[in-house]
């Protein structure tokens, strides 16, 4: 074993059983904006758009139904999403996204790279600490699981995402780069009385494998359908014609030769 063995544990433990607070500005943001944005992401993308305030997972597929991407996408207000995907592929992401525009200049999309960061607080406390730096209601039902919001945490101006690659409870929270300073000492200062813990890539990683959470690059690749990688929830064949619908209702079809487990 090496030697990490131990200290990932720890961490690992402390984040399922209290709470635990990591940085993930390392993940691509972007923003689809415009008249024609829902109707430009609905034909790029296997799943519906969600409504304003809401969030959808979604695979990207080719003309040929394979796996070219999987987005976190949230309405944030009327003809305006935004959009979390994979740090690694966001360059081959914007030249399919630049290379499917509308001439009519219907859509815009901004990438953020850098000037937009983040943290994410995920546990069975998350939402108590969370509480304690807004002063707006985040029970259940005041934000539910998908939800977005714009807020301010800490003091300072965020989208929160009530979501986490861990599978816990728990939130994203993007803010710009001047913020996350104060940000993070307020999760800090407010997570002492619940035990919060920093917890970095591998913990991350490792939890994301307990509940079978797949990621980009390794369980998903362009040599697989979207079947094939068991993202059947997240496929609608009876919404609009995407790119690559007419493959993978044909994959859907004679059934998958491979199979995520």
């Amino acid at each position: 074993r090496s030697n990490d063995f131990g200290p990932i544990g720890e961490e690992v433990r402390a984040t399922r059983e209290k709470v635990g607070v990591t940085e993930i500005a390392n993940f691509a943001k972007y923003e689809v904006s415009g008249p024609g944005a829902e109707d430009f992401l609905n034909r790029l993308m296997t799943n519906r758009m969600p409504k304003t305030g809401r969030i959808v997972l979604t695979p990207m597929v080719n003309e040929f139904g394979k796996l070219i991407g999987d987005f976190t996408i949230a309405k944030s207000g009327e003809d305006r999403f935004m959009i979390w995907g994979s740090s690694a592929a966001q360059k081959y992401h914007m030249r399919w996204f630049e290379k499917h525009l509308p001439k009519d200049g219907s859509v815009r999309i901004h990438r953020f790279d850098q000037t937009l960061v983040g943290l994410s607080i995920a546990g069975p406390k998350s939402r108590d600490l969370l509480q304690k730096l807004v002063d707006v209601d985040v029970s259940t039902k005041a934000f539910r699981f998908m939800d977005f919001r714009e807020m301010a945490v800490g003091g300072a101006p965020c989208m929160v995402n009530r979501i986490t690659y861990t599978g816990d409870l728990g939130y994203e929270i993007w803010m710009a780069p001047a913020y996350q300073r104060l940000v993070y000492r307020a999760i800090k200062e407010a997570g002492e009385e619940f035990g919060l813990v920093d917890f970095g890539m591998r913990a991350l990683l490792s939890m994301r494998l307990e509940k079978n959470f797949p990621t980009w690059f390794r369980e998903l690749r362009p040599i697989y359908g979207p079947f094939e990688g068991s993202m059947d929830r997240f496929i609608k064949l009876e919404k609009n014609d995407f790119i690559g619908r007419e493959a993978s209702a044909k994959e859907h079809a004679e059934g998958p030769k491979l199979r995520r487990v």
